[in-house]
């Protein structure tokens, strides 16, 4: 009798144990909705994303997604707008520029990505990329990718013209006269003209190449001087000889321009190579990109994208795992497939970095611009300059400082002098 009674309370304290250990199981599948924003509107990073969701799916079915897409213009007013509401996501799409700035309104912060990037290997992200995300002792984000701005260039109609392979500004802005035949709807350059963030980034191109600043390494205001205004004069001497109705163009508009021919040149991300290839396969070869220069640097715009997750937010951990799964290889690879040429890995990934160069035919088309675009990783970004990460950077960017103050220019409401002294004083009014 003993002997049974003692069976069965033995099974009874199994029983017992078995549940407790399967609490927390039962626990850690409750089902979990992660919110994302990617902050690009092109659709096939969507499209990307979705179909990693459904793959993280199937080893973690209790997680599901709200996917939610959008502009970085609308970001910029987004991010502080949910953060005050109290419900941002759980995982955004976050340019590094503005991570210190989100990071510090009260109530955004973001959570310490060090877990994930140890995890992921510190060593086989590119140094500049991963330091560039680094502020108050902790990694504000994991970077993906890096988006440097070039000059991209018709070789073949370059060598129609007589004209020689452009090195400098100078050179730039005689091809776009001599290219220039709107009679035939030819045009010389495609460039931004519209408020929006493109016509910045397009502007930056000049600006940097040339030796210019918004910053100084300590953080003042820097642009209202000879290079600055140079840097206006120059990209306002090239929008003479853009396609009609540039002053509403932005990047859509520019990539589309020299993609279909209607343009000899265009300053543009190297997703713009992608697409001519795309439009014009038979003319392999004949693009060339590069940063000109009439003071001998190659200084570009050079953005710098990654994943961050709110600190808020109630469900770190499987955010954090979707961040992580984001760069196994196969899906490393999609990811950079997705950004056609628009970004470039700052994570190395060589399987998943060769498996994108397989699947994307303008590298095998165009090897000598590629090597090009992957050889330079110099340039900076409004709000950080060569000053660095810092919690004012992200309102250079959300305020429009620079492109506001250049389409006024563009459309002939304000002149050289009195753009520069705008932007000045409204860097002045955050720095200073």
């Amino acid at each position: 009798m003993h002997t049974l009674f003692g069976s069965i309370r033995r099974a009874m304290m199994a029983a017992l144990f078995a549940v407790s250990l399967a609490a927390p199981l039962a626990h850690a599948q409750d089902p979990v909705k992660l919110t994302l924003w990617f902050t690009d509107s092109r659709a096939q990073y969507k499209t990307w994303l979705e179909k990693s969701a459904a793959e993280f799916r199937k080893t973690h079915p209790n997680v599901s997604f709200e996917i939610v897409q959008m502009s970085p213009n609308d970001a910029y007013i987004k991010w502080p707008a949910s953060i005050a509401a109290g419900n941002q996501p759980d995982i955004t799409w976050m340019f590094f520029a503005f991570s210190a700035w989100v990071n510090d309104i009260p109530g955004g912060a973001l959570a310490p990505m060090d877990d994930v990037v140890n995890a992921l290997g510190k060593e086989k992200f590119h140094p500049d990329g991963l330091s560039a995300w680094r502020y108050k002792d902790k990694y504000l984000g994991v970077p993906y990718t890096r988006q440097p701005f070039y000059l991209f260039w018709r070789k073949d109609k370059f060598a129609a013209a007589g004209l020689p392979a452009p090195k400098t500004w100078d050179d730039i802005v005689n091809a776009a006269k001599v290219l220039h035949k709107p009679e035939k709807g030819e045009y010389g350059i495609a460039i931004a003209g519209k408020n929006d963030w493109t016509v910045r980034q397009n502007f930056e191109l000049v600006l940097y190449s040339n030796g210019g600043h918004l910053l100084t390494k300590d953080g003042k205001a820097a642009f209202d001087n000879d290079v600055g205004r140079k840097a206006i004069d120059i990209y306002t001497e090239l929008f003479k000889y853009t396609p009609p109705g540039s002053l509403n163009a932005a990047y859509a508009e520019v990539n589309r321009s020299f993609a279909t021919g209607t343009a000899a040149m265009a300053i543009s991300l190297p997703v713009a190579l992608s697409q001519f290839h795309d439009a014009n396969p038979g003319k392999a070869g004949q693009v060339g990109a590069l940063i000109p220069s009439d003071a001998g640097l190659a200084l570009t715009m050079q953005n710098n994208k990654g994943w961050s997750v709110f600190e808020k937010s109630k469900h770190q951990a499987e955010a954090k795992k979707f961040v992580q799964f984001l760069y196994e290889t196969e899906q490393y690879a999609r990811g950079l497939e997705a950004s056609a040429l628009g970004g470039l890995a700052l994570y190395d990934d060589k399987q998943a970095i060769e498996m994108y160069f397989d699947r994307v035919g303008s590298v095998k088309a165009y090897p000598d611009v590629v090597q090009t675009l992957l050889s330079n990783h110099s340039g900076y970004y409004s709000g950080i300059d060569w000053y660095g990460q810092n919690p004012k950077g992200g309102l250079v960017g959300s305020k429009g400082i620079v492109e506001r103050n250049l389409n006024m220019h563009l459309a002939k409401k304000q002149d050289t002098a009195q753009t520069a002294q705008a932007i000045q004083r409204e860097l002045r009014e955050i720095f200073d």
